[in-house]
């Protein structure tokens, strides 16, 4: 007898690895997508990979990764409380400056990311100097108990206008507008401001408020401000800056 045939082969590739290559490509973008998204809060994306888990079969008994209508809730309830609070900071503030008749040197807003205020620097600071003058002292002092009472995190801003300046201690506008922000900073922590709700950056004239195109847009520029973040940014923030030091500490234990 003859020797028997394999049955001929059908062109192409087997049905299945059609499909495991399909499942890669999902997986591959899937992970493409996180990346692109890296700087999202991390508890979403513990929430999407808990997800990717459970379509893979390895998602625990009785687990689950959606919200509660508790955890809803109680969302919505933190919300409120953080607009609340703004309102309440905000209407703070406006009032004291009213009754300093301080009206034409401060300014309030709101934002999603918390509360401004801007202070024309000519309230703190004399021209070209970064040194806090002393009848800037119960405005300060002010603003010292309602960021301690508060549960905002607060950043303190310099901005200059763009003439340039050329000092010893000051040779460009970002010296300058760095130095009034630190030392505003300072002036809080000696105040018993708890440090680890302050932070200063200096802007020079790169972030106006107006065009520098007359005396009056230019003062507007030279300002202090000070931004109350949300407690849910700060904390969002906080998590990020905690997760990458987790990360660095892993690596360096490698």
């Amino acid at each position: 007898m003859g020797e028997k045939k394999c049955p001929e082969c059908k062109p192409g590739s087997p049905l299945w690895m059609s499909t495991f290559t399909d499942m890669n490509q999902l997986l591959l973008t899937f992970f493409i997508l996180l990346l692109s998204m890296a700087s999202m809060d991390q508890r979403k994306i513990k929430v999407a990979l808990g997800s990717l888990q459970g379509s893979l079969g390895v998602l625990k008994e009785g687990s689950q990764t959606e919200y509660t209508k508790d955890d809803i809730m109680s969302r919505l309830s933190f919300v409120k409380n953080v607009q609340s609070m703004k309102n309440k900071l905000s209407e703070n503030i406006k009032t004291y400056a009213q009754q300093a008749n301080l009206q034409q040197n401060i300014t309030v807003s709101e934002s999603k990311k918390g509360v401004a205020v801007r202070i024309m620097d000519s309230a703190l600071f004399a021209p070209g100097t970064a040194d806090i003058k002393t009848e800037a002292y119960p405005l300060l002092d002010k603003f010292a108990a309602v960021i301690s009472e508060s549960p905002f995190n607060v950043v303190v801003e310099g901005h200059t206008d763009d003439l340039p300046i050329t000092t010893a201690q000051y040779p460009t506008n970002w010296e300058l507008s760095t130095a009034r922000a630190v030392n505003v900073v300072k002036y809080f922590v000696n105040k018993g401001v708890d440090a680890q709700k302050l932070s200063a950056s200096g802007y020079g004239s790169y972030h106006p408020v107006t065009p520098n195109i007359s005396p009056e847009s230019r003062a507007k520029n030279r300002r202090v401000e000070i931004n109350f973040v949300s407690p849910e940014l700060a904390e969002s923030n906080k998590n990020l800056f905690d997760a990458e030091e987790e990360a660095q500490a892993t690596q360096g234990g490698k």
